[in-house]
């Protein structure tokens, strides 16, 4: 089966193309373009690459959290395909998505939540320890170094850490640190073996928090935030 996915979480953008378990494809790309000109391209590109061209069964697509411009326009470009082609669609969380990349280890990925913050979660051997949430990356860390054993870390955060890191904490190697549309293909593969197809109509980005322009709105009129 060949699965086309897309990852857009991060400030870069991802496209892959698996087929039964195997990288056909992937292409990486950080951009001053907005996501909505480098997308499809991408998208055509991996195709093409790949020679998957009217073969593809299902598109998994990474739904945050994350960006929310980029989770936006990462979903609503997995959707348009999916309509277009008429096949099935996997919404793969991104974080689950990150901690793919490390078998048999603990993995604390942080994505950029602004403000020193990161939306992170705890997962050992890709079992999640945790709750999805928004931490500040200090706090998430120090609750990593809890745990018993070596943790990695990952994510677009890793140059806001300013403190030494706790002896059992260190960071993943350059190659698995941001978000890998490779990994949300091979998490949307086993999703779908087990049955959990997304509705195409129903299907939303996780943002785990409201968008800052929204809370910004509510406070300059007078309304209650809860960030």
């Amino acid at each position: 089966m060949h699965i086309l996915a897309i990852e857009t979480a991060t400030r870069s953008s991802s496209v892959a193309v698996i087929f039964d378990g195997k990288i056909l494809a992937e292409v990486s790309r950080e951009s001053p373009q907005t996501f909505s000109e480098t997308l499809l391209p991408q998208v055509e590109e991996v195709i093409k690459i790949s020679g998957a061209f009217q073969k593809i069964d299902a598109v998994a697509v990474s739904i945050g959290p994350g960006s929310f411009t980029g989770l936006r326009i990462g979903l609503a470009t997995a959707k348009a395909l999916v309509y277009a082609w008429d096949i099935k669609i996997i919404g793969v969380p991104t974080l689950a998505a990150m901690a793919y990349n490390f078998p048999a280890a603990k993995v604390l990925p942080l994505i950029d939540a602004q403000k020193n913050r990161a939306y992170t979660q705890i997962f050992d051997d890709g079992v999640a320890l945790t709750e999805a949430e928004v931490l500040p990356i200090d706090a998430a860390i120090s609750r990593a170094a809890e745990l018993d054993g070596t943790i990695f870390i990952c994510g677009d955060v890793l140059h806001k850490i300013k403190s030494p890191l706790p002896p059992n904490v260190r960071l993943a190697p350059p190659n698995l640190r941001m978000p890998r549309a490779s990994s949300v293909a091979l998490c949307g593969a086993e999703l779908l073996s087990a049955g959990n197809v997304a509705n195409v109509m129903n299907l939303e980005p996780l943002y785990i928090r409201r968008a800052e322009a929204e809370v910004l709105w509510e406070k300059r009129h007078g309304l209650p935030s809860e960030n």
